[in-house]
């Protein structure tokens, strides 16, 4: 026999919580997205919720909850939440962070949606449920300052109790109790809450404006679902694509969920190729109306527009036919974040720089990018998509383009221009130089009316470009910027909106600003500048880009019914 073995002694690790009531108590942990996480969730699932908020993209996790996202949506700001964190944000009266004044208007995010859902079956993790009421009411009160967070809380237990003991009146009431009431009015009575009668006005002016129903709706509906043939759901497109040309009231009778599900289910289904054209014409023709915009938007229309300029197998009409719509739906400001968020900037951007594309068709897409590209979250996204930048410089510079493509371009860069990405993008793709060729290229009486065209547009992308930047001054000096510059500042109109901008970016060349106050506070840096302040020469070219998208909203428009 052997040596007997020695015991090991395994002691436990974990720390018993103090018995005695004179231990002292640690102070409350502060609020973190991994404790929302798991009170989001029923307690058996809490560590599995920590886990995956350990392993989940940052993107696929609500910033209120902390857990991934069952039912994303995304705000005019651009910002994504839980459609249930949202809600409850709003019975609080809280506005959650970034979300800036539209919070009201949730659009689905059907691309993040999937998202989450491949990296969940990628990764062996079950699908994410929406939270409970209760679990989102408390996340979202942790997230609230704490006195806006008691104010809510005693606001809604006043409320609790007042339902509570409305109840039981009612309940315990008699007829003759009731008959007495009738005719007797308490001064302690309880009155409902005003949410309540404030919300009842506002349901009861929706139920008047609401528009009577259109019998080619059940029709089209009815075919799209049923239908065992393509040819019938085509006849049907085609009488609905009628329809929608006919008056301002039938395209806003016709603008309803139900008839738009039923248009993206068409433009996303293969088998239903034939009738694409006429479901993207209509579309086109339903956005023509303002109130229709955010409609289409919210029922989830933008990606099957996406889906149709991707897929090769779509036809050029509805390719064209698809650019024009996103152009009419990003007219309102309310759309852009979304429609950028959903994926359609690259595809636009190739359909605007690709020559083999009809004119029509590239002129919709630049017009709808230049509407998109108003919004700074869209310019950064054309700032980093791969190739983007070189490609609009080169539809610019190239003289066997159209000119009102090239113009389409220019007015695209001088957008992207407005952000530091977008002018560290723009000028490691060489625009300094491109753009002063544009200015320097020799012209003859044939091409003076297109260099004409095309100049203040290349004056106001050179000046876009000058804000903030110190690599500007040795690019600008390089590509002999200063020569086409003097020749503007020269012949330009005195006061005129080019002549200033060129005699501003001299300035800058030579160094004669204060970069403190000149370079870095332009106007360009809010996007569209409607609210911006600054020098005159900023206020000039805002006031020029406005005048030319009115223009250009006029005569390229979606404003023709298809």
């Amino acid at each position: 026999m052997g040596a007997a073995r020695p015991r090991r002694w395994r002691f436990p690790f974990q720390r018993s919580a103090p018995s005695s009531p004179s231990s002292k108590s640690l102070p409350p942990a502060p609020y973190s997205p991994a404790r929302s996480a798991a009170a989001a969730y029923p307690e058996p699932e809490r560590r599995w919720a920590q886990q995956e908020e350990e392993a989940a993209p940052p993107e696929f996790v609500c910033p209120l909850s902390g857990a991934l996202m069952a039912d994303p949506v995304i705000l005019p700001s651009g910002q994504t939440y839980e459609r249930a964190c949202l809600q409850a944000c709003a019975e609080l009266s809280f506005l959650p962070p970034g979300a800036g004044s539209g919070s009201d208007a949730m659009i689905p995010n059907s691309a993040l949606k999937a998202a989450i859902g491949s990296w969940c079956a990628r990764s062996g993790r079950a699908s994410p449920r929406p939270p409970s009421k209760e679990a989102v009411r408390e996340a979202v009160l942790r997230a609230m300052p704490p006195a806006a967070a008691a104010a809510a809380e005693a606001k809604s237990v006043r409320t609790r109790r007042a339902a509570m003991a409305s109840s039981s009146n009612s309940s315990y009431s008699s007829p003759a109790s009731a008959a007495s009431t009738s005719t007797y009015t308490s001064s302690s009575e309880i009155t409902p809450p005003e949410e309540d009668a404030a919300a009842k006005p506002v349901k009861e002016a929706a139920k008047e404006v609401e528009l009577p129903v259109d019998p080619l709706e059940d029709e089209v509906v009815a075919t799209v679902m049923d239908a065992d043939e393509d040819g019938e759901v085509a006849a049907a497109l085609a009488v609905l694509r009628d329809a929608t040309r006919e008056s301002a009231e039938r395209r806003l009778a016709l603008c309803t969920p139900r008839l738009l599900a039923a248009l993206r289910r068409v433009l996303l289904i293969p088998r239903h190729a034939s009738a694409r054209i006429d479901a993207t014409a209509a579309l086109v023709n339903l956005s023509l109306e303002p109130a229709n915009k955010v409609r289409i938007v919210r029922a989830g229309a933008v990606p099957a527009l996406v889906e149709v300029l991707r897929s090769g197998g779509s036809a050029p009409e509805a390719r064209e036919h698809a650019a024009g719509a996103l152009f009419g739906l990003a007219l309102n400001e309310e759309n852009r974040a979304a429609i950028g968020v959903l994926g359609a900037v690259p595809p636009l951007l190739d359909l605007l720089t690709s020559p083999a594309h009809h004119p029509r068709a590239r002129r919709d897409a630049g017009m709808a990018i230049y509407h998109l590209s108003l919004a700074a979250v869209n310019q950064s996204k054309v700032a980093r998509f791969p190739g983007a930048s070189k490609a609009l410089l080169s539809v610019a510079s190239s003289a066997a383009e159209p000119t009102p493509i090239r113009r389409l371009a220019l007015m695209v860069i001088c957008n992207v221009g407005a952000c530091s990405e977008g002018r560290a993008s723009l000028m490691d793709a060489g625009a300094v130089a491109a753009v002063s060729g544009i200015l320097l290229c020799p012209h003859d009486d044939s091409t003076r009316v297109t260099l004409a065209e095309l100049e203040e547009w290349c004056v106001a992308a050179i000046y876009a470009l000058s804000r903030g930047s110190l690599r500007f001054r040795g690019l600008a000096r390089a590509a002999g910027a200063d020569r086409a510059l003097r020749r503007v500042a020269e012949e330009g109109t005195p006061g005129g909106v080019r002549r200033e901008m060129a005699r501003k970016t001299l300035r800058a060349m030579r160094g004669d600003l204060d970069e403190e106050a000149d370079l870095t506070s332009s106007s360009l840096e809010c996007g569209d500048g409607e609210d911006c302040g600054g020098s005159i020469v900023s206020d000039g070219l805002m006031s020029f880009r406005r005048r030319q998208r009115e223009v250009g909203a006029s005569s390229c428009g979606n404003t023709a019914e298809f």
